[in-house]
């Protein structure tokens, strides 16, 4: 393919049809990646006011983790955003050693203890969300997969649960994965903006006055230390709609591409129910399968060589984490679905290296009491009024838009 033909397809990524479906997309491009010319813009920018870059594709799972691990060379900082109207994001755009601190500190706050021990109550919320679900049809990314993690957001953050309906329509204008007018994305990042900066100033002042807060996330943040140096107010804001704006939208189009692959390949439900240590691996083929994540951007430091491009400081990259999910030197036929595939665990859905996610653990939590809800509660998932529609907004995520099912009483 020559380069300006190849140049081309790359701009063609961000096509709503290929955003529904973009593994074949992937597979065209793969063999000459990075390829220059894909055009997008990183989360937290405005659609129609925003300036799209035009970066390399990065698709072959060697060169995005190779890009992944070099974050001297391959810079998270997005001015691009910093600049934009939306609150700038925590750890996602920044570079050692700041990174450094800030990851020590969020570490101590959000411990895998802390996830762990909110797993009784995710499970309970869970199969409460599901009850009256029961025997009727339904669309689960209305009334399920959106739900949970705004509810599980709230809870960490110590928000009252009431407020819990307004994350997803938040995250969702800041994760760029509803068409919106600018107007209306800039009015909903400075609503969530101001919300949070409410809520934190709120818990500073409890704590000053000497009260006892809540042991939650918030707190901890707050609290937690790394070498003596705390986060700024500011920082502990921005900390609280990163966790948002990521956990609230992404895991609900992890929760909605784990229900499309039940409503694909059925044995699969009735193989859980029977044996449940089939859960972490089923969840784990799915994130490498069609895990929401696509692509996150980079910036060049230097000029420097990656895979075969020749690649000059300043230039924007795009590490496509889920075309290297489906790279077959690595994954022996990706598009399938294998539930225990023996390498499932080099995915790079949460990514890679020191911006591995954070909330990793809290999306799996979440992930495995949702179906340890449906198979404890019913007999199985069938399609309902209507195909699933895959949402096309934005490559940034891989997910649904509507996922029409109905629950078989068990």
């Amino acid at each position: 393919m020559a380069v300006a033909e190849m140049a081309i397809q790359a701009a063609r990524l961000n096509s709503p049809e290929v955003i529904a479906n973009p593994y074949p997309y992937y597979d065209q491009l793969r063999a000459a990646s990075p390829v220059h010319g894909y055009v997008d813009l990183p989360p937290g920018t405005v659609p129609g006011q925003d300036e799209p870059k035009i970066s390399w594709a990065v698709l072959r799972h060697a060169d995005v983790v190779e890009a992944a691990r070099d974050a001297q060379t391959f810079s998270s900082a997005d001015p691009l955003q910093a600049e934009s109207t939306a609150p700038t994001l925590m750890l996602v755009n920044d570079d050692p050693p700041r990174h450094s601190k800030l990851r020590a500190i969020a570490h101590k706050a959000f411990t895998p203890r802390r996830i762990l021990e909110k797993g009784p109550w995710v499970a309970q919320v869970a199969a409460e969300i599901l009850a009256p679900c029961g025997g009727r049809c339904f669309d689960f990314m209305t009334d399920v997969a959106p739900v949970l993690p705004a509810r599980v957001m709230a809870k960490v953050i110590g928000v009252d649960d009431a407020q819990a309906p307004r994350f997803r329509n938040w995250a969702t204008a800041f994760m760029l994965s509803a068409d919106l007018t600018p107007a209306a994305r800039e009015a909903s990042n400075r609503e969530v903006a101001a919300f949070f900066v409410d809520h934190v100033n709120r818990r500073y002042a409890l704590i000053e006055r000497g009260g006892d807060p809540p042991d939650d996330l918030v707190t901890a943040l707050i609290l937690e230390d790394s070498d003596g140096q705390r986060l700024t107010r500011d920082e502990v804001t921005r900390f609280c709609i990163t966790l948002l704006v990521a956990g609230a939208e992404t895991t609900t189009f992890l929760l909605g591409n784990l229900a499309a692959t039940l409503l694909e390949q059925p044995q699969l439900f009735s193989a859980m129910r029977a044996d449940r240590s089939l859960i972490k691996p089923f969840i784990q083929e799915v994130l490498r399968r069609s895990g929401p994540p696509q692509r996150l951007f980079r910036i060049a430091t230097r000029d420097t060589r990656l895979g075969s491009a020749d690649i000059k400081a300043g230039d924007w990259v795009a590490l496509f984490f889920a075309a290297a999910n489906h790279d077959p030197e690595v994954f022996e036929d990706p598009g399938a679905f294998r539930l225990n595939r023996p390498n499932a665990n080099q995915q790079l859905t949460f990514g890679h290296g020191i911006h591995h996610c954070l909330g990793a653990g809290l999306a799996r939590l979440e992930a495995e009491c949702l179906l340890s809800a449906l198979l404890d509660g019913f007999a199985g998932l069938e399609p309902g009024d209507g195909p699933p529609v895959r949402q096309t907004a934005s490559l940034l995520n891989y997910g649904l838009e509507r996922c029409p099912v109905r629950l078989i009483p068990g």
